[in-house]
């Protein structure tokens, strides 16, 4: 392909070459000696309304946010009323959460004088929980955390959620199926319960995931319309496993009256779950209809608000209730693709 010398006002002409019905253009040797393209070999393009093109180099093309700065001294960290210590520190590491969750990459804590040791250890706690993000510098007044994830596969961190409530579930069925014969049943539904952090964990990296795809949609195949309907399945799977930690929850202060009836209600509940699971990756919309038109008659024999382990009965109901709004959205993300 031969470049011509001709300049048309400050665009400069490339011509472009067919070859076997694919367009090719050479990028200015300049430009890729200056990005290190020979090295990343990757560029990134979006058409926009008037036909424009633009290219962006791989290693500027992200766009970076600032630091999200929490400043310490603003809260009463060392008051010496503890219940007010607690309290402020809640705030502050409520401060970092959501820093992560809307997508902020790096994340500054500080104070005139030095942090509290309590506090940094709460710090070190919090940023556990928070997939990708790592602390890279502490000094005696300040604490960097920044975040060191390159994968940004929405799509894989939701069906992780999937899996792991599919986990609860199973466990606290075979708790309530062998409950005569257990003798650690509440050391068991402790365990379970504490499965409720492991799920918030995975709904935060989805959270902070559609945040940064939406600030940097180059660098992802997700569509805008993708992130809404993720953020909105990640949240109604995340309330399944708040009604699974509620019935285990009860499970420890009152036992089931009738353990075959409520077994077989769990089981069906199972089933609609793996249901999901099992239509998450399809793009049939009238098998995903047709499971919400069966399942809603199937669902509406399980409770009795006269049966004595109605309290057991609820959450189950709704658990499967909300599996039918989760395939709804499904069929929601398929049809806006199809646009």
């Amino acid at each position: 392909m031969n470049e011509t010398a001709s300049e048309n006002g400050k665009f400069k002409e490339k011509r472009v070459q067919c070859v076997k019905g694919s367009y090719y253009m050479y990028l200015p040797k300049k430009m890729c000696e200056k990005y290190d393209i020979d090295q990343s070999k990757i560029v990134y393009m979006k058409k926009f309304e008037d036909d424009s093109l633009l290219v962006k180099f791989e290693k500027r093309s992200e766009i970076k946010s600032k630091p999200f700065v929490i400043n310490i001294d603003r809260t009463q960290v060392d008051n010496d009323n503890d219940s007010n210590i607690n309290l402020e520190y809640d705030y502050l590491l409520n401060q970092l959460l959501t820093a992560y969750i809307i997508g902020h990459s790096q994340i500054i804590l500080r104070k005139k004088e030095k942090i509290p040791l309590i506090f940094r250890n709460k710090i070190h706690t919090m940023i556990k929980r928070l997939y990708g993000m790592i602390v890279v510098s502490e000094k005696p007044n300040e604490i960097v955390v920044e975040e060191h994830l390159k994968n940004m596969d929405i799509k894989i961190f939701c069906k992780q959620l999937l899996s792991k409530i599919h986990i609860v579930m199973t466990n606290f069925i075979d708790i309530v199926e062998n409950y005569e014969s257990n003798g650690n049943n509440d050391e068991l539904l402790d365990e379970l319960i504490k499965q409720d952090d492991h799920i918030d964990e995975h709904r935060y990296t989805v959270e902070h995931l559609v945040h940064k795809t939406l600030k940097n949609p180059l660098k992802t195949q997700t569509l805008y319309v993708e992130c809404l309907h993720y953020s909105e399945m990640t949240r109604f799977i995340e309330r399944i496993g708040d009604y699974m930690v509620k019935m285990s929850k009860l499970l420890k202060i009152k036992k089931i009256k009738n353990r075959e009836f409520i077994l077989e209600q769990l089981n069906v509940m199972l089933d609609t779950y793996k249901t999901i699971q099992d239509f998450f990756d399809q793009n049939d919309t009238l098998k995903l209809w047709r499971f919400i038109q069966e399942y809603a008659i199937k669902i509406k024999k399980i409770i009795n608000e006269k049966h004595v382990d109605t309290e057991f009965l609820v959450p189950i109901r709704r658990i499967c209730n909300i599996c039918g709004d989760i395939v709804e959205i499904r069929i929601n993300n398929i049809i806006s693709k199809k646009e």
